[in-house]
């Protein structure tokens, strides 16, 4: 019957584009369309069908790179990237971890960078070179980012952002994170007698 329907409604789609449908029952009470004339059939108009094109697209003007919006002039960095930590790398035992940056070109002189772990800005932390040691990073699920500013504040570059896992142990699991924990077999208790 399914099968039946799927047809059906593929003729109708396939037939809407005629100005003319037939439409009858046979004895098994099936109702059945056609483009052809059938005996008995009910002459059906169906209207085109309606279509709609959409406008072409407006073009934007290319955006000006953060670098020339500030005015400084200089080109905006080739390269901004965060390759350490890796995406989704799990970290063992640890407290600290260090965030290394690539800038392509270096970071010119009045550029300053700042590290974001979770959404939030780390203060305290140098502005400039390429490794950054982020502390205390507790255990569980965590997101760094990488800002790059010019000397009037404006973002020049980020980095995507990359997440990372921090495994410790805990008192469920006090040797290695990756060793699971042994339990002994069960022994069920001796019934008692009574």
């Amino acid at each position: 019957m399914r099968l039946c329907a799927v047809i059906v409604m593929s003729l109708m789609w396939g037939l809407a584009l005629a100005a003319t449908v037939y439409k009858w029952v046979d004895e098994q009470g099936v109702t059945h369309y056609s483009d052809q004339p059938y005996p008995g059939a009910k002459k059906i108009d169906v209207q085109a069908a309606q279509t709609y094109t959409a406008p072409p697209p407006a073009t934007q003007p290319a955006a000006a790179s953060p670098r020339t919006a500030s005015g400084s002039g200089s080109p905006p960095y080739r390269t901004c990237e965060l390759f350490r930590p890796t995406p989704d790398e799990v970290l063992f035992n640890v407290s600290s971890i260090t965030a290394k940056l690539r800038l392509d070109p270096s970071l010119r002189a009045g550029d300053k960078v700042a590290i974001a772990l979770d959404g939030k800005r780390m203060t305290g932390m140098p502005t400039t070179g390429e490794e950054f040691t982020l502390t205390p990073v507790y255990r569980g699920t965590h997101t760094v980012v990488a800002l790059v500013e010019d000397s009037q504040g404006k973002n020049v570059c980020q980095t995507v952002p990359v997440t990372f896992h921090v495994r410790q142990a805990s008192l469920l699991a006090p040797g290695s994170p990756t060793r699971p924990i042994q339990t002994p077999p069960h022994t069920p208790a001796a019934p008692t007698r009574p």
